[in-house]
């Protein structure tokens, strides 16, 4: 089995809103990456402190054992307070497809594109609209995972995509 010793960027997938300590996520569907396993020592703090990567030197990188958490990706994202080993990361993932991978990287970009366009965050750029207004075209066919057209995933991606081209067409319009 091959596992990842990094630990994803689940930033994107995560809810939109955030706290004082974390922005928040732009709530991008997991598609192709909700079932990704994850393996993790003492996943559970309330009973057992820390959660390790299997590879960590606080197991004494014994592996993966049968006593070890199996977690999923959607598990991660769920909103549950892990309370993860700040060396190892606390988990170890099986290793992505390259259909997983290409969804992770086009979740990223669309999250990146929306974070741009976030009033909030300032520094008007009067090209910034025109430029992403072109990347969120790439984007918007993107089917995550490869799924059904009229998967709630798929639909949900393209409701994002329309969304921010409508706010960077908005913001285009309120600066020029």
């Amino acid at each position: 089995m091959h596992l990842l010793y990094h630990h994803l960027d689940l930033e994107p997938f995560e809810a939109p809103g955030g706290n004082g300590w974390k922005p928040g996520g732009s709530g991008i569907p997991l598609g192709v990456l909700a079932d990704v396993q994850v393996y993790a020592a003492n996943a559970d703090p309330r009973f057992q402190g820390k959660g390790h990567s299997p590879f960590c030197s606080h197991t004494r990188e014994r592996g993966i054992v049968a006593s070890d958490d199996l977690l999923t990706v959607a598990d991660l994202v769920s909103g549950k307070d892990f309370d993860w080993c700040s060396k190892c990361s606390g988990y170890a993932i099986r290793r992505l497809t390259d259909a997983q991978l290409a969804h992770y990287r086009a979740a990223h970009r669309l999250h990146d594109i929306a974070q741009q366009l976030d009033p909030s965050r300032g520094g008007y750029d009067p090209d910034r609209p025109n430029r992403l207004a072109e990347q969120l075209r790439a984007l918007e066919n993107w089917n995550p995972g490869g799924e059904d057209r009229y998967s709630e995933d798929s639909r949900r991606w393209r409701r994002m995509v329309r969304e921010l081209l409508a706010r960077g067409h908005s913001a285009n319009l309120d600066n020029s």
